[in-house]
C-alpha cells in the first residue's frame, strides 16, 4: 500500500497543526502535574502538622497531659505553632517545670513563647527570673504583649513601684521600634499608681492615655480604672468628669462610679445611679446595699436584699458577697432571726459549706447574738477554714464567756499553722475576759520569740487591759510606759478602767489626765475617775467632776443593748 502526502494547507488557519504540537502539550502537562504535586506534598505537611498540633490542644483541653504529651513526641515535623501549643498545654496544666524544658529545648522561639512564660513566672511569682527572660529576648521578638506581661508581672507580684519604672525606662526605646502601650498596659499602669497613691504619675499616664488611645470601647476599662483612683484618692470630680464624658459605658462603668459615691458615703447619688442603670448585675446590687449598710440604713439595706432575691434573674442572683454583706447587717443590729434566714438562703444555695466567706459571716453573726452553739456547728461544718474561721471562733467564744475553749481553738490554729497578727488578739482579749493572766502573758511573749509575730499597740492594748481586769493595776501601767508606740486615748481608757474597777487613785488620776490631754471631750475621763473617788470615800472631788461635766456641757451617753 503506498502512502499519498498530502502537503499541508497554506495561510497558517485553524487547522494548521504543527508536528512539535503534541510534544509541547505533554511537557507542559507533566510540569502543570509537577507543580500540582509539589503543592499538594506542601499542602499535606502543613495540614498533617495542624492536624497533630489540634490534638495537642484538644487532649489539653480535656485534661489528659500524658496523651498530649505523647502526641507530640511523636509527630514527624513540628513548627513554632507545634512547641507553643505544647507549652500552653503544660503551663495551664501548672506543670512549670515541665514547660522550662520544654521552653529551653525550643530550637526557635518566637513573641508568643516568651510571653507564655513571662507570665507563667508571674503567676508563680518568679519576678526574678521573669525580669532575666524579658531582658534576654531578642529585640526583634519584643512587642506591646511581652512588655505589658512584666509590668503585670511587678504589679500582680507587689511590685508596683518597679512597674512603673519599667515603663519609664523602656518607653522611649519601645516608641522608636513602634511599640505601643495598648489599654491592658495603661489599665496595669493606673492600678499601680493606685498602690503607690502616686497621683502626680497617674496625671501624666493619663495624658498619654489621652494621646495614644482611641475613645473606643476597648479603652473603657482604662477610663474605668481611673475613675477608680481619683474617687479612692480623694478627688472625686476628676472621677465624675471622666465618667460623664465616656462615650461607651460599660456596665462595670456604673458599678465603678456607684461604688465612688458610696465609698465617699454619698448614698443619695449612688442610688441615683443605680436606679437609672437600664441593666444591673448583682455587683450593682451589692454595692448598694453595702453602701445603705455603711451609712446605717439597716432598713434600706434590708429593703434592697429582699427585691434582690424576689427578681429571680440570672444576672442578678445574689452570690456568697451579697450573704456576707447581708450577715453584717444582721450582726451588727444583732438580727438574729433574720439570720437565721439568711442562714437558711446560704444552704439553698450551696454556699453553707462550701464558701469560707458566708460562712465565716455566719459564725460573727451568731457569736455576736450569743448563740455559741449554732455558731460552732457552723465552724464545725466548714470543709475549708481560713485564718479568719479560726478568729472568728476565738473571738465569739471569748465574748461569750467560753474563755477556754476560746484558748482550746486558738491552740489548734496555731498548731495547724493558721494564725496572724489577729489571732492574738483573740487570745489576749479571750485571755482578759476570763481574767488567764498566766496564759495571756504567754502568749504576748511568744508571738515574736516562737510565732514571728511582732506585737502591734493593739496587742500591747489587750495586754494591758488584761492586767488591769485582773487587778495588776502596776504592772499594767509600767507595761504602758514601755510600749515601743505613743500611748493613745484607747490605751489609756484601757487603763483607767482597770483603775476605777479596782479603785485605784493613784494610777486613775494620771490616766484621766493624760486620756483628758488627748480627748478633752472623752466623758470617760470624767465619769471613770469621778466614780474612783466616790469608791474611795473623796466625795467633794467626785461631785465636783460632775459639776465641772456640766459646765463644760459634757453629757454621758445613755448605755443600751441590741441583745433582748
Amino acid at each position: 500500500m503506498r502512502l499519498l502526502y498530502t502537503p499541508p494547507r497554506t495561510g497558517g488557519g485553524r487547522g494548521m497543526v504543527f508536528p512539535f504540537s503534541n510534544v509541547s502539550s505533554k511537557i507542559l502537562a507533566r510540569k502543570k502535574t509537577v507543580k500540582q504535586k509539589q503543592s499538594l506534598r506542601e499542602w499535606s505537611f502543613d495540614e498533617t502538622i495542624k492536624f497533630w498540633t489540634k490534638k495537642i490542644t484538644n487532649y489539653g483541653r480535656a485534661g489528659e497531659l500524658q496523651k498530649s504529651m505523647k502526641v507530640f513526641r511523636e509527630m514527624p515535623h513540628r513548627n513554632q505553632v507545634s512547641w507553643n501549643s505544647m507549652l500552653t498545654v503544660l503551663l495551664k496544666a501548672n506543670r512549670l517545670e515541665g514547660a522550662r524544658r520544654l521552653f529551653d529545648e525550643m530550637p526557635q522561639r518566637n513573641s508568643v513563647s516568651y510571653t507564655l512564660m513571662l507570665a507563667a513566672l508571674s503567676s508563680s511569682g518568679f519576678v526574678s527570673e521573669a525580669r532575666e527572660l524579658f531582658d534576654s529576648m531578642p529585640i526583634s521578638q519584643q512587642n506591646v504583649f511581652s512588655w505589658t506581661a512584666m509590668i503585670s508581672c511587678y504589679f500582680q507580684n507587689r511590685h508596683p513601684l518597679c512597674a512603673l519604672e519599667l515603663f519609664s525606662s523602656l518607653y522611649d526605646d519601645f516608641f522608636f521600634l513602634k511599640i505601643i502601650p495598648n489599654s491592658y498596659t495603661f489599665t496595669v499602669l493606673v492600678k499601680s499608681c493606685l498602690d503607690l497613691e502616686a497621683l502626680t504619675t497617674a496625671t501624666q499616664i493619663q495624658a498619654l492615655i489621652v494621646k495614644l488611645l482611641d475613645d473606643n470601647k476597648e479603652s473603657v476599662f482604662v477610663q474605668n480604672s481611673l475613675i477608680d483612683l481619683y474617687s479612692k484618692l480623694g478627688i472625686l470630680a476628676d472621677a465624675e468628669k471622666i465618667f460623664w464624658l465616656l462615650k461607651w459605658k460599660h456596665l462595670s462603668s456604673w458599678n465603678i462610679m456607684m461604688a465612688a459615691y458610696a465609698h465617699h458615703l454619698l448614698i443619695d447619688k449612688a442610688f441615683g445611679i443605680f436606679s437609672s442603670m437600664g441593666e444591673k448585675d448583682t455587683l450593682s446590687w451589692n454595692i448598694m446595699i453595702s453602701g445603705f449598710s455603711e451609712i446605717g440604713c439597716s432598713a434600706k439595706a434590708l429593703e434592697l436584699f429582699l427585691q434582690l432575691t424576689r427578681s429571680q434573674q440570672p444576672q442578678t442572683e445574689p452570690n456568697s458577697s451579697t450573704y456576707t454583706i447581708i450577715l453584717t447587717v444582721c450582726t451588727t443590729y444583732c438580727m438574729l432571726e433574720m439570720g437565721r434566714q439568711v442562714h437558711t438562703c446560704t444552704i439553698k444555695r450551696g454556699l453553707h459549706g462550701s464558701n469560707a466567706y458566708a460562712g465565716n459571716a455566719l459564725i460573727n453573726m451568731y457569736a455576736r447574738c450569743g448563740m455559741v452553739k449554732e455558731s460552732e456547728q457552723v465552724f464545725g461544718e466548714m470543709p475549708n477554714r481560713d485564718v479568719i474561721s479560726w478568729n472568728s471562733m476565738i473571738l465569739g467564744l471569748g465574748q461569750n464567756g467560753y474563755c477556754r475553749k476560746a484558748l482550746e481553738v486558738g491552740e489548734k490554729a496555731l498548731e495547724c499553722h493558721v494564725y496572724n497578727q489577729s489571732t492574738f488578739i483573740g487570745l489576749l482579749q479571750s485571755c482578759s475576759y476570763g481574767g488567764l493572766v498566766d496564759e495571756g502573758l504567754k502568749y504576748f511573749t511568744s508571738m515574736s520569740t516562737k510565732y514571728c509575730i511582732e506585737p502591734t499597740l493593739d496587742h500591747y492594748i489587750c495586754a494591758i487591759d488584761m492586767l488591769a481586769r485582773a487587778g495588776k493595776i502596776v504592772e499594767a501601767h509600767s507595761l504602758l510606759l514601755e510600749m515601743p508606740f505613743a500611748a493613745n486615748a484607747i490605751t489609756w481608757e484601757a487603763l483607767l478602767s482597770g483603775c476605777m474597777l479596782h479603785g485605784n487613785e493613784e494610777v486613775g488620776e494620771i490616766a484621766a489626765y493624760q486620756l483628758r490631754s488627748l480627748e478633752p471631750c472623752n466623758v470617760a475621763s470624767y465619769v471613770m475617775l469621778a466614780n474612783i473617788y466616790r469608791q474611795t470615800g473623796r466625795l467633794e472631788e467626785s461631785n465636783w467632776l460632775f459639776s465641772l461635766m456640766n459646765e463644760i456641757g459634757l453629757k454621758k451617753e445613755l448605755g443600751c443593748s441590741w441583745v433582748v
